[in-house]
This record gives structure tokens, sequence and C-alpha cells, in this order.
């Protein structure tokens, strides 16, 4: 029998934890896209709706045309690499520049989306406890009794207005990831603190098969890892034991 091999990551500053959020609702958004049934369908626009909060709250579009600068630039230094693939490099850096077009061309992230006038009112039911009941919201029960077909006609609409910023968090975060090389690292009391330096993101693998889990505090200076386990007493404790694991710092 195989253990999981899970990798824990960890943000060093605001930047990169938006990125990671918006990237976990997208991944949430892809998985429910089917709206086979209402649970799914419920949990679909919840998701949505929070991802239209995250980016209205947030506004990381100056952030990614930064950060798809600072690609492009990185991918012109690897072109002069002669063990670098030149047709990978190429598709890369057109996706870069498109990426920055389209980025530059739009408005506020959440803004297509924000003023529709069908999600608009269950967004802001959605956002009160227990606000989805269909007594509140009599267009939304209409609208999950369409045929399916309609309703993901409709549901590929709005993630095609939404795709721009999928594509260029999933860019970004590829190259963030990519900085950062795993390393083994072994700790006597399940404990580890080094300088953060310029890293932005922790990636931590490990074994579950060790019965304990990652805790990471830390900033754009310094950051700390304590191992914890899952106790029925106080909900967890510091693992005192060995850890060895993988790092990498991205």
């Amino acid at each position: 029998m195989t253990t999981a091999e899970l990798i824990y990551e960890h943000p060093l500053n605001e930047k990169i934890r938006t990125y990671l959020r918006v990237e976990h609702l997208f991944t949430q958004l892809n998985s429910l896209a089917d709206l086979e049934n209402e649970a799914q369908q419920l949990s679909y626009f919840s998701a949505l709706f929070t991802l239209i909060d995250v980016l209205d709250r947030h506004d990381i579009r100056p952030d990614l045309l930064k950060d798809i600068e600072r690609c492009e630039n990185q991918l012109v230094q690897w072109s002069r690499h002669p063990s670098v693939s030149d047709k990978k490099l190429q598709v890369m850096l057109q996706q870069a520049l498109r990426l920055q077009s389209d980025l530059l061309r739009s408005g506020k992230l959440s803004s297509p989306l924000k003023d529709d006038v069908f999600l608009a009112p269950l967004r802001q039911r959605f956002g009160l406890p227990g606000g989805c009941c269909y007594f509140d919201m009599p267009q939304l029960q209409y609208w999950l009794a369409l045929p399916q077909a309609e309703r993901q006609q409709q549901r590929a609409e709005w993630h095609n207005a939404l795709q721009q910023t999928e594509q260029a968090i999933q860019f970004v975060l590829s190259f963030v990831r990519e900085r950062g090389h795993f390393q083994t690292i072994s700790s006597d009391n399940g404990f580890y603190q080094q300088n953060a330096e310029q890293f932005e993101l922790l990636r931590i693998k490990y074994q579950q098969s060790g019965g304990s889990f990652p805790t990471v505090s830390g900033n754009r200076y310094r950051y700390a890892i304590r191992f914890m386990q899952l106790t029925e007493q106080a909900g967890r404790s510091v693992c005192a034991e060995a850890v060895s694991f993988q790092l990498a710092c991205c």
C-alpha cells in the first residue's frame, strides 16, 4: 500500500496569498462545472461569488502585469542558453505578450461579472447566512431547472469572462513554482527556521504516513516551519519527533 505524498504551499507575501486564493477558487469552479445536481450547482455559485468578491477586493491586475513582464524578461534570458528548447520558449513568449496585451486592454478583473443582471442579486443573497433558499431567489430555482445544455452555455459565458484572469494566474504561479527546487531537510524536533531572503512561496513535500502536518509562520524576511499532530484532547499538538521533508523556496 502506497502512502500519499502531499505538497503544502505557504505564501510569504500578500500578493502570492491572493494569487493562491484565486487559483484555488478557479480549481473549485472547474471541478463543479458539470452542474449535475443541486448541491453541485449551489457550490458552483458559492465559489463563483467568492471569486468575484476576492477580485473586487484585491486589484491584482497591476501586480499581474508586473509579474508577467518579469516572466517575459526571464524567458528572454533563457533564450540565450543553448540547452533551452527554442520552440517551447517562443510559445511561452507569445503567451506572455498576449496576456500583457489583454490585461492592458481590460478594466478591473471583477467587472465583467460583478454587474451581471442575473448574478448580482444572487450574489447579495449568497453573502447572507442561509440566504440561498429558493423563496429568496425564485429566479435561481427557475435557472437550475433549465435544460443542462442551456445552463452549460451560460456557465461557459461566465467562465470566458474570467478566462483571462485564470490564464494570467496560472502563467505567473507556474514561473514562481519553477524558481524553487526541492531539497531534503531533516529536523530533530519537527521545527525548522531560516531566512526568507527574496522568496515569495514555500513548497513543503512530505509523506502523510508520518502522522504530522506542517504549519508555517513567516514573512519576506524569515520563516519557521513546525510540524503538528492531530489529537483528540487539544485538536492538535506539537510534533516533537524527528521529521524529514522536502522544501522548495520559490
